[in-house]
């Protein structure tokens, strides 16, 4: 039954990246904790507990788990960041049953693997070479994403032999043009030169050296100032974001929210949802807490695996510097599976004595994942439905019909910043329209309420002065903007 899971999960991830939605992300982390959750309770009953749930070198991955979640139960827009944890508590969950994983049964899922590779590879290849794109990124997020796909799996080609795959790869690397890929390469090839090769050998492979040596010329030709000092600006918000939230941060994902604060509009520059630099959003994200417990784990499993997925981890963790790809679910749960090798020997694990309690409490607690999951995305899909059909309307003009849908939405979810933030667009939207001051009013009561659930909301920020300075309310609006100038830096 593992087996199944981890070939459905290394099948269907970078398949499914393309149509990632909440409704593909529930189905995707509930079916991951509901079948874990089982075979877990099953091996238990059987009288064959995993090693993992015993091993004590799992505390730092529990810690950081934990951590991770306290930031998002405490972040200032609890409600927008809460379904992003799941997706990090899924790829750990991917990492634990990995080390369960027997030699045999890792052989078949990395047959899994090896398909879902090819597929993705194919998928390029049509859209650079029949689609004439100049961006391909298969049916993941961008082309450097689709590069970092590329790199966890180039060092896996080779370990398969399988050389036409390698050269779709190679081909596919060339063409994302992703300078941090070609860097990420180089470094895990230096790496597997110091450890494969001796003084001598080095020294007979000049060639190689200087192979190497214009391959690090080539991606340093790649990079474009602009993107390089766009990178500077996104870094610095996401310092700007740990300095204010060190211990906790503001919750999984919530940068994409909370950037616009800590960014610049006059400088140069553009926007973003991700700081394209893996580490420093985990912090201003996750808090320095769980950031030291997950690099503690990863780290630590690093040293331990062998062969050639060394140095395919390598690679995704040197292009993380740069760039987001571990940011997107599909490429972090292979990362998850990668960095589970080797299951933890038998002769170095504590026996887990069927008799004691905490086994079963354990896999009753991916069962109970599941079903916390399942309320949180039912009301999110409610959520998302209300908002298109709330949009819908307030496109079509039907502003009686949009209040209706956003206020059913504040009844399912009150704390929710975009809901009243909706609400009092549509309102401002009539009341202009109407030249309605009461409505104008009213809608200023729904953004203020946003700002309060959510004082990051550029847009609600935006519509309010909008509707004070159309309001002819100077004293509110010099107010507004006072208040602003002490959120956004």
């Amino acid at each position: 039954m593992l087996v199944f899971i981890f070939c459905s999960i290394l099948l269907l991830a970078p398949a499914l990246q393309g149509v990632w939605d909440f409704r593909v992300q529930f189905v995707f982390e509930a079916a991951v904790f509901l079948t874990g959750g089982f075979w877990i309770f099953r091996e238990i009953v059987s009288g064959r507990p995993p090693a993992f749930l015993s091993d004590k070198r799992n505390v730092p991955l529990l810690c950081a788990a934990f951590f991770s979640l306290l930031s998002a139960l405490l972040s200032p827009v609890r409600a927008l960041v809460i379904p992003e944890w799941w997706t990090f508590a899924a790829g750990l969950f991917v990492l634990c049953l990995g080390s369960s994983l027997r030699a045999g049964e890792m052989r078949l899922t990395d047959i899994a693997l090896r398909i879902s590779a090819w597929l993705i590879a194919l998928l390029s290849l049509y859209q650079a070479f029949i689609l004439k794109s100049q961006d391909i990124s298969a049916s993941l997020t961008n082309p450097n994403s689709l590069a970092l796909f590329i790199l966890m799996l180039l060092p896996l080609a080779i370990k398969w032999k399988d050389l036409f795959l390698l050269g779709a790869f190679i081909i596919i690397l060339v063409w994302t043009q992703s300078a941090a890929a070609l860097l990420a390469l180089l470094t895990a090839a230096g790496f597997y030169a110091k450890d494969n090769m001796k003084v001598a050998d080095l020294k007979k492979n000049w060639g190689l050296l200087i192979v190497l040596t214009a391959v690090a010329a080539l991606a340093l030709s790649q990079l474009e100032l602009r993107s390089f000092f766009d990178r500077i600006g996104w870094w610095r918000a996401a310092l700007g974001m740990f300095s204010d939230r060190p211990a906790l941060g503001f919750g999984p994902g919530s940068f994409a929210y909370v950037y616009p604060a800590y960014h610049s509009h006059g400088a140069a520059g553009v926007a973003t949802t991700y700081v394209h630099n893996y580490y420093l959003e985990f912090l201003a994200e996750n808090g320095i807490l769980a950031f030291f417990f997950w690099a503690w784990f990863a780290v630590f499993r690093l040293k331990a695996v062998s062969g050639l997925k060394k140095y395919a981890i390598i690679a995704a963790l040197v292009h993380s510097v740069a760039d987001f790809g571990l940011a997107v679910p599909a490429n972090f749960f292979i990362f998850c599976y990668l960095l589970s090798e080797p299951r933890l020997p038998e002769s170095a694990v504590p026996p887990v004595r069927t008799g004691n309690k905490a086994p079963f409490v354990l896999g009753i607690l991916a069962l109970a994942c599941f079903t916390v999951l399942c309320g949180v995305f039912s009301s999110q899909l409610k959520l998302e439905r209300l908002r298109v059909r709330a949009l819908s309307d307030l496109y079509a003009g039907d502003y009686a019909r949009a209040e209706a849908a956003l206020k059913e939405a504040a009844r399912i979810a009150p704390k929710n910043p975009l809901v009243p933030g909706m609400l009092g667009q549509i309102r401002m939207r009539a009341g202009f329209a109407e030249k309605n001051r009461d409505l104008l009013f009213s809608a200023a009561v729904e953004l203020e309420r946003a700002l309060i659930l959510d004082p990051y909301n550029a847009a609600a920020w935006r519509d309010l002065e909008r509707l004070y300075a159309g309001a002819g309310e100077r004293a509110l609006l010099e107010g507004l903007r006072k208040r602003k100038g002490m959120v956004f830096k």
